[in-house]
């Protein structure tokens, strides 16, 4: 029940914090994290520390459906070779390098353990970086590789984690047995992913209340996660392959009451846990430091500052030498399809590897074990590196990018593209009136023998003629932002208007009781969807 409380307490603060930070250009996962730093120094304050089953088979799954569901899988296949290289080649590489590097600061952890920890830290975690695009425009093309890098980099860290650990607790690693392992386990979750969506996507389509449907939609992430895990894979990869599935083969299909509740149950659950996580990685500090105080404060911070160091500095190596210029250099093809990026893109990249909960989760996944360092158990040296390249990836990158953005002058050319996307919006609005009054023309000459279906066909055609011309005379005067945006607002501030006065009195007839709640709750709910379709 204690716990309980708890928890219930940090979304309290999650939304105390939400709210008061709501237009800070400071993206609410780091005020988070901060706000649990300062929170864990408290005296008397109860111990909360994140839990590696909670996070990794519950949390973990969620978000990576949640993810996969929301994201274009024509956008993984046109920028495939970045996201490719940076969700494996990254993630291997970086934990080489960490492995070797701590290694070298602390021979008496071994081998073995010096890779569980590289690949622990080695997947950035795109839930910050997201949280800041939100905020700011960033070039699409950017958000994208790295939207697909955050997706899949944690099935790569996830199985080196895994081979890793069990060299620890083994003390055999055999080499070509962990590299086919890798293959097969990749083979086996894409197919199971594929299937499993197929016949989810089958099964969701046969449900037609929409509360079913959510259901459904809450298990589908564990369905597909578990049996993965169980079977010896890491489970994200099959998570992943089955969201792509179902959103882009059958969510059309699905009906059109389920994707609104959809729409809004998925954002609220991905953003409830990504919260609890951040606030949950900073109330670990005091418990973190507790675990770790035998060690002399200036050999922490010397393991802390060069782990971060290689962290930071080996993601700048991987992302300029093989993802920007390398495979250009050695292939023209590439080359030729797609040139060069501006060094500012690859260095944007580069920055914004920021990590998070999911490497802390790991790292408290690391059983005790039968050896000292210092009069500490090793586990707990682990932990509190983990817990440095978190803290320091998030609060140095996480609050520098902003204005690193802004430097550089990359948001400008995401604001561009912002421009570029409303216009195509227009474009692509004015293709569906034209379309409809297409069908109302035709219908019209259909039904000309029947004037009350006339009156019915011809008042459509004159709200739809009325949408055309409106939409003709933005795209008309598409370089007048000044002008079209005094438009839209004053086009918003009258429906938002005329919607209100409908609230009102139908408030004013249920309370007068001359209308039962039913009827309140369904007319309510229709000027509900018409304010989530207000123009602008």
């Amino acid at each position: 029940m204690d716990q309980f409380i708890t928890y219930i307490s940090l979304f309290g603060i999650i939304v105390s914090i939400g709210q008061l930070f709501n237009r800070s250009t400071i993206p609410i996962p780091l005020l988070l994290v901060i706000t649990g730093m300062l929170l864990s120094l408290l005296p008397g304050l109860p111990v909360v520390t994140l839990q590696p089953d909670l996070v990794l088979h519950i949390f973990l799954p969620l978000l990576v459906y949640e993810a996969s569901i929301f994201f274009s899988w024509k956008d993984v296949r046109r920028h495939l070779r970045p996201i490719a290289l940076l969700s494996v080649g990254h993630v291997i590489f970086i934990t080489i390098l960490v492995a070797v590097a701590i290694h070298a600061l602390i021979p008496a952890l071994g081998w073995p353990l010096a890779f569980v920890l590289g690949a622990v830290i080695s997947p950035p975690d795109d839930v910050a970086i997201i949280g800041i695009a939100e905020k700011i425009r960033m070039p699409a093309k950017i958000v994208t590789i790295l939207e697909g890098e955050g997706l899949l980099n944690d099935a790569t860290a996830l199985l080196l984690f895994r081979f890793a650990l069990a060299a620890v607790l083994t003390h055999q690693f055999l080499i070509i047995q962990a590299i086919s392992m890798f293959f097969a386990v990749i083979v086996g979750e894409i197919t199971y992913g594929l299937l499993l969506g197929y016949v989810m996507g089958k099964i969701r389509l046969k449900l037609s209340n929409p509360i079913l449907q959510i259901i459904s939609s809450l298990l589908t992430p564990f369905v597909a996660y578990i049996p993965a895990e169980k079977l010896g894979g890491c489970g994200v990869l099959a998570t992943v392959v089955t969201g792509f599935v179902i959103s882009h083969r059958y969510a059309t299909r699905f009906t059109p009451e389920f994707r609104l509740i959809n729409n809004a149950v998925w954002p609220t659950v991905a953003f409830a846990i990504q919260s609890l996580l951040f606030l949950l990685v900073g109330l670990n500090l005091h418990w973190v430091l507790s675990r770790i105080s035998n060690i002399p404060m200036s050999s922490l911070f010397l393991y802390g500052s060069t782990i971060v160091a290689v962290v930071i500095i080996g993601r700048f190596v991987w992302v300029y030498g093989a993802v920007a210029f390398l495979p250009r250099f050695l292939f023209p093809a590439i080359r030729k399809k797609d040139p060069y990026p501006p060094w500012q893109y690859p260095f944007v990249t580069s920055w914004a590897g920021m990590r998070g909960a999911i490497s802390l989760a790991a790292a408290l996944a690391v059983p005790l074990l039968p050896f000292s360092i210092d009069g500490i158990n090793p586990r707990d040296l682990l932990i509190f590196l983990v817990f440095c390249v978190i803290t320091a990836t998030l609060v140095i990158q996480g609050l520098t990018l902003p204005w690193l953005l802004e430097v550089l002058g990359i948001n400008h050319e995401g604001k561009r593209e912002q421009c570029d996307e409303h216009m195509s919006e227009l474009e692509a609005r004015m293709i569906l009136v034209n379309t409809t009054l297409q069908w109302l023309h035709a219908y019209q000459k259909q039904k000309k023998h029947n004037k009350k279906i006339l009156a019915d066909v011809g008042f459509y055609i004159e709200k739809y003629t009325m949408q055309k011309e409106k939409l003709e005379e933005r795209i008309k005067n598409r370089h007048q932002q000044m002008d079209e945006q005094a438009e839209i607002e004053e086009e918003f501030f009258l429906s938002s208007k005329l919607i209100e006065v409908e609230r009102v009195t139908l408030l004013n007839l249920w309370q007068e009781e001359k209308i039962n709640l039913a009827i309140r709750n369904k007319l309510q709910d229709r000027l509900d969807h018409r304010s989530r379709h207000l123009p602008g």
